[in-house]
């Protein structure tokens, strides 16, 4: 199976399958396969403390001890990218 990953990754398949993943569902609940907007979203996650400190922060709004990530979602809430 990562064989077929990595081939896949290297010829930039994953982030193909992903797009006409995305346009299908969009295309099913009866919108245009492409976004016309995007919405910025956060996540606090925890680290472990193996994770150094200068990568890691605290969330006060969420009392969370570890990471933010960001992502792009459509109004649907699917990953754009």
């Amino acid at each position: 199976m990562y064989a077929f990953f990595r081939r896949w990754r290297d010829h930039d398949m994953v982030k193909e399958f992903h797009d006409r993943l995305r346009a299908t569902v969009r295309e099913k609940l009866g919108r245009d396969a492409e976004p016309g907007a995007g919405v910025i979203d956060s996540q606090s996650v925890k680290a472990d403390a193996v994770v150094g400190a200068d990568s890691r922060g605290f969330d006060g709004g969420r009392l969370v001890n570890g990471r933010k990530r960001h992502v792009v979602v459509d109004t649907l809430g699917l990953l754009l990218g």
